[in-house]
């Protein structure tokens, strides 16, 4: 049952998606600088690593997923239960907004550092600074991750492949499930399963291997247009 009448609940969902618009910019834009070909090694390595990943997706995927839960389904919790969660965002916000600036401080600084080149240069110069497995999985897990990957390099060419290996995978997807539906009331249901197996490693493949051959073939154009130009 879905209601999204007007409570404190659902208010502290909209406070949240508030804060997601700005933190998800910030959190691609960072993620940009930090996977970039031209950042040593030893920027993030373990622990660094995991808790850069883990706020990135906290980022970009729990805080739309949270306030919309308390949007539409906040209204069944009572008063006290209210209370608490607007504690806890309240919390999550006061947290979050120092972090979210001091990540925008450090992307402008950057930011100024290309200031010398041209759109289409910079755009170019970032096509050949992208490591391709990362901004494979990006295109995969994060919202929006294509969207900004097509504005900041001035290409559709991996949100497209990543759009077309989507559309076929649900097709071939919605054919399995029908087959493995049949197979199951045939009392072959260990051939469906290992089917589904299958269809799981393909969907994984299907999403990251168009989008990293894409990736490369758009590094290729860019290296051919800075060679021309210089």
């Amino acid at each position: 049952m879905v209601n999204a009448s007007l409570n404190w609940a659902s208010i502290w969902g909209l406070v949240l998606m508030a804060l997601w618009v700005p933190a998800l910019v910030v959190s691609l834009r960072r993620f940009d600088l930090l996977m970039a070909r031209d950042q040593p090694a030893a920027t993030f390595q373990g622990i660094a690593l995991v808790g850069f990943l883990i706020t990135l997706l906290g980022r970009c995927s729990a805080l739309p997923l949270v306030g919309s839960i308390l949007f539409f389904q906040g209204w069944r919790l009572d008063p006290i239960l209210q209370f608490g969660v607007g504690l806890l965002v309240m919390g999550t916000v006061v947290e979050a907004i120092p972090s979210v600036r001091a990540d925008h401080r450090a992307l402008l600084q950057r930011s100024a550092e290309d200031a010398q080149l041209s759109s289409r240069q910079r755009a170019l110069a970032r096509r050949l600074r992208d490591r391709a497995w990362p901004w494979s999985f990006a295109h995969c897990l994060l919202p929006f991750a294509g969207i900004y990957y097509a504005i900041t390099r001035r290409t559709i060419t991996p949100l497209l492949w990543d759009l077309v290996a989507r559309v076929v995978m649900g097709l071939v997807d919605c054919g399995v499930i029908v087959l493995l539906e049949r197979l199951s009331d045939a009392g072959t249901w260990p051939i469906g399963l290992a089917g589904f197996s299958v269809l799981v490693v393909l969907n994984v493949f299907a999403g990251l291997l168009p989008v990293r051959v894409a990736i490369r073939r758009i590094q290729a154009d860019a290296r051919r247009r800075l060679d021309a130009q210089s």
